[in-house]
This record gives C-alpha cells, structure tokens and sequence, in this order.
C-alpha cells in the first residue's frame, strides 16, 4: 500500500473525532444578559411587559401587543423625575436612586391630568400602586425591572425602540 494511502487512514479519522469533539458541546452555557448600570436606566425609555403584585397579576399579552400604545410606561431622567403614562393617564414623579439600585419615592408618582382626563382604568391604578412600592431599580440586557424588598411586587419593562416610537 502506497504511503499517500497510509496517511489518509491516518489523517481522516483524526480530523472527523476533532470535527465531531466540537460539534458535540453542548455544555456551554447561554451568554447571561449583562447587568448595566441603574442610571442606564435614564438613558431609554419602557414599557411595561409584565406587573406581579401580590394578587394583580398582569403579563404581556396579544391585546397588549396590539395596543403597545396603550401599555403602561416609564422614562426618567438624572434630575431625578419620572414620568410616563399608565395607560390612560400620564403620570409624574420624583425618586432617588443609588448606584446599586436603591430607589426611593421623595414624591410618589401620580396622575397628572391634562384637560378632561379620562377615568383610570384597573390596570392603571395597579400600575401606579405597584411602582409606589418599588425599592430596587435593575437594568439587565434590554430589560428594567423595578421590584419592592420582599420581590413581592415585580414590574418588568422592555426596553422600547426606535421602531416603536
């Protein structure tokens, strides 16, 4: 047998178990989102996706999806206000915030009516209750997620982009 044929025996077999040693990991774990800093937070604007507050719960859902407009939102800014709209209403606020995500309502944020404000509706009044309570501010990925002490009172926001505006 030809030499050129002795080392094809010898070479394909090595090169396909390293082709297939590398096919073969799946042990590596999903990139994790990153943690950003909380004043990131200032830096976008967001919309609500999910609400957890102890019995009000309320997820992202086709209607929403449909009416992102009418979805609950938030911004902020290094002055320290909040502002964004419930729903229905527009709403404003002030808070303090720490670096490591500490947050803090000097002036709850609450409806600022315009003209003849319609009536809030339940998700609305859930939304403002909700953010009243929060205590932690975390940006992580395209996500900000205020939540109280205890974590049991959650909102969840996406991060809104330019396409949505």
């Amino acid at each position: 047998m030809p030499r050129s044929h002795l080392r094809l025996q010898l070479v394909v077999p090595t090169l396909l178990s390293l082709f297939f040693s590398g096919c073969m990991s799946f042990n590596e774990p999903a990139p994790q989102p990153l943690r950003q800093p909380a004043w990131s937070a200032c830096e976008h604007d967001w919309i609500l996706s999910n609400l957890q507050d102890g019995e009000n719960n309320y997820e992202y859902t086709l209607l929403w999806k449909k009416f992102w407009r009418e979805r609950p939102f938030f911004t902020c800014d290094r002055f320290g206000y909040v502002r964004g709209n419930g729903g229905i209403n527009p709403y404003l606020g002030r808070f303090s915030l720490e670096n490591s995500g500490e947050l803090s309502w000097p002036r709850s944020p609450v409806i600022s009516r315009v003209g003849n404000g319609r009536p809030s509706d339940e998700l609305e009044a859930d939304y403002l209750r909700a953010l009243r309570k929060t205590r932690f501010l975390e940006v992580v990925g395209d996500k900000l997620i205020l939540s109280s002490n205890d974590r049991a009172t959650r909102l969840e926001f996406n991060r809104v982009d330019e396409i949505m505006r």
